[in-house]
């Protein structure tokens, strides 16, 4: 039974290393913080950050987040676009998937509303 026990705990402990460095690997997840948005459609999302445009794709699996965010996706029956949720000039943190081509928007955070 020792022997047993001696082989099976390094095994295991390999097998949670090899899992949680596959895990760590497939990530590709990054954050761009401080943008502003210059422009918005419905599948497109263009932000300015340290004076570089980029564009994201968006589509219904992209969360918005934010103060108000809620109230704005009830008014439209809790199935608001993105372009209800966010405007031209809204300060915002793009949480995306840089593997993907074009690069795809997982996430939006508003941290500032746009001047009206």
């Amino acid at each position: 039974m020792k022997r047993v026990m001696y082989l099976a705990i390094p095994m295991l402990a390999a097998c949670i290393l090899a899992l949680s460095a596959d895990l760590s690997a497939g990530g590709k997840n990054k954050l761009m913080a401080g943008a502003t948005v210059k422009s918005l459609t419905a599948t497109e999302l263009t932000v300015t950050a340290g004076g570089k445009d980029s564009t994201f794709s968006v589509d219904a699996k992209t969360r918005v987040v934010g103060k108000g965010i809620g109230t704005k996706a009830r008014a439209k029956g809790g199935k608001a676009a993105i372009t209800d949720l966010l405007a031209v000039g809204d300060r915002v943190s793009v949480t995306y998937d840089d593997a993907a081509s074009p690069m795809r928007a997982s996430k939006v955070e508003v941290m500032a509303a746009a001047a009206k």
